[in-house]
């Protein structure tokens, strides 16, 4: 079976396609795409943590993501306060939306 190995680093993305028994686990994926996961490091199965012992099937895509570096809940309320600013106000969106004039 085919399955695809990505590693996430913090400026680029490794992407290797592997030929893999019936039966591999991500863990064992890994290993074969010749890379090792950290202490900081998740593994993801189509971006949803997953149990490195899982078995995988035909067309997965295996992701070693880094370790977050802010929690989501500050990001967001660090993004919120800079859009709060006066001198923002042509950026701001209609109504809090995503969409913005600059």
């Amino acid at each position: 079976m085919q399955v695809t190995v990505v590693r996430l680093d913090r400026d680029e993305v490794f992407v290797k396609t592997l030929e893999l028994s019936e039966g591999t686990t991500l863990q064992q994926a890994v290993q074969e795409a010749g890379w090792t996961v950290g202490n900081n490091q998740k593994l993801a199965l189509w971006n949803v943590l997953t149990d490195p012992q899982t078995k995988i099937s035909e067309g997965d895509r295996i992701e070693i993501l880094p370790a977050l570096t802010v929690d989501p809940m500050t990001a967001r309320r660090l993004r919120e306060e800079k859009n709060q600013k006066p001198e923002n106000v042509l950026i701001h969106g209609r109504n809090g939306g995503k969409h913005r004039l600059l």
